[in-house]
């Protein structure tokens, strides 16, 4: 995953993205341990950065 890639690249700590996502800290956290984030939160993470969900999965064309 690529999610602390895009919050580094643009300048936003885990607590700023957990806020702007309306969510607690500890619930990211939890999700990505479990490296099971909910689609819709991935689409308002693409979004904030501006990127593509497959980007912030690790996905690329190869796969």
């Amino acid at each position: 995953m690529n999610i602390r890639a895009e919050c580094v690249r643009n300048g936003i700590t885990i607590e700023e993205l957990s806020r702007k996502l309306g969510i607690e800290r500890k619930t990211f956290y939890n999700w990505e341990s479990k490296k099971d984030f909910p689609t819709s939160y991935l689409v308002r993470m693409a979004n904030i950065f501006r990127v593509t969900t497959d980007n912030l999965l690790g996905i690329t064309a190869e796969q």
